[in-house]
């Protein structure tokens, strides 16, 4: 009888139990796998309320997402509260077109065409502002440092106000061929200018995009103007910075993207054949909206949706006729009629589809993928998604 070589045994029993590990770790990361898909595509046309709070609001009141409570503000003043409608701060002002900017803690609250402006924090007002000449535009950095773009006939004028509303910087834009500025953005640090202008000349539009830096890469430029970019035929009345160094220039048929370096180089272009309807965005994604020819000569909502390097994620097709459009924190699309309200995800999935019998408003992530905030007419829902 042969001897029995039991290092081999032992061998063979080694790998026969590795064997059966790297089969156990497949099958886990294949249900894993699975387990996500199945989250990620799975799609939800109800939803049970976990609670109910009734609440008394203006008709034309808005809602901002600000650092996990409601900001409420209308003509009459700003409100901020919890998600229970418990008031935590309130501030009373009297403007007759309230436009609002949010970046990091800071809230700035303006009157377009009007001269008053709030800025704000979670723990109220820091500073307020009555401007000598009518307010365009204006923005808020994270420090609470704001740019506010005036106009006097076919003259701007930008001033910047720190925290506490005090001038820290002023001056006149000067356009080619009397441009007229129509939009500026202000960098989260509160260092960067951006500023778009439009020029008629014979009949013709060309619009310029320019970029001034207040801190040291801006020190030895001509009125700290460090570049300036100019588009034959187009409109571009939005402009904003994004994280990451980025800022970006939305037009009526091309979306420019730049490296906010010391020459805001042009990172990336798009171009449409088609007109642009809508434009949304947060720091992350952006997507335009544009009318697109079907087969049979009938125009369709066509959405597209970009990442900040200007790469494609994802295109569909709206089944809903829309008047608000609006890029969550968590990175999820809300289409709303008022009545009507789609949610996508950012794998092209239709996640929520509901028609609701009241007016909404505004609806904001809640924790947990299922979870969110309903602001309906008279009544707020933290609801769950079924």
């Amino acid at each position: 009888m042969d001897k029995i070589d039991f290092g081999k045994v032992k061998e063979w029993w080694r790998k026969g139990e590795r064997k059966k590990e790297i089969a156990l770790i497949l099958v886990v990361i294949a249900v894993v796998v699975l387990a996500v898909m199945v989250h990620l595509l799975r799609q939800y046309k109800d939803y049970s309320v976990r609670s109910s709070t009734e609440r008394i609001d203006s008709a034309e009141t808005n809602y901002l997402d600000f650092q996990g409570n409601i900001l409420k503000y209308n003509r009459d003043g700003a409100f901020y509260t919890d998600y229970d409608g418990e008031l935590i701060w309130n501030y009373t002002y009297e403007m007759q077109a309230p436009q609002a900017q949010m970046c990091g803690n800071s809230v700035l609250i303006y009157d377009r065409n009007g001269t008053q402006l709030a800025i704000l924090s979670v723990t109220g007002i820091e500073g307020n502002v009555r401007t000598s000449l009518p307010i365009l535009d204006a923005d808020v950095s994270a420090s609470g440092t704001t740019a506010v773009l005036m106009q006097d006939g076919n003259t701007g004028y930008v001033e910047l106000y720190d925290l506490e509303g005090q001038v820290l910087a002023s001056g006149e834009l000067h356009g080619e061929n009397s441009g007229i500025p129509i939009a500026i953005a202000l960098s989260s640090d509160g260092q960067k200018l951006m500023v778009s202008m439009i020029d008629l000349n014979g009949g013709n539009v060309k619009t310029t995009i320019s970029f001034y830096d207040f801190g040291r890469q801006g020190e030895d430029a001509i009125d700290n103007l460090v570049a300036s970019y100019s588009y034959s035929d187009m409109v571009i009345p939005q402009i904003d910075f994004v994280k990451n160094d980025k800022a970006i220039a939305f037009g009526d048929s091309e979306i420019v993207i730049f490296r906010s370096n010391s020459r805001f180089d042009v990172d990336h272009e798009i171009f449409f054949q088609d007109q642009i309807k809508s434009v949304f965005y947060n720091d992350d994604y952006f997507g335009v909206v544009r009318d697109v020819a079907q087969e049979d000569g009938s125009l369709a909502n066509q959405m597209t949706v970009y990442n900040m390097s200007g790469y494609e994620v994802f295109e569909t097709a709206l089944d809903i006729s829309y008047n608000d459009i609006e890029l969550m924190r968590n990175n999820e699309i809300v289409i709303s009629n008022g009545k009507d309200v789609n949610i996508y995800t950012m794998q092209g999935i239709k996640k929520f589809a509901y028609s609701f019998e009241t007016s909404i408003y505004k609806i904001i992530p809640g924790r947990g993928s299922r979870r969110y905030i309903f602001l309906e007419q008279d009544v707020t829902e933290l609801v769950t998604l079924t």
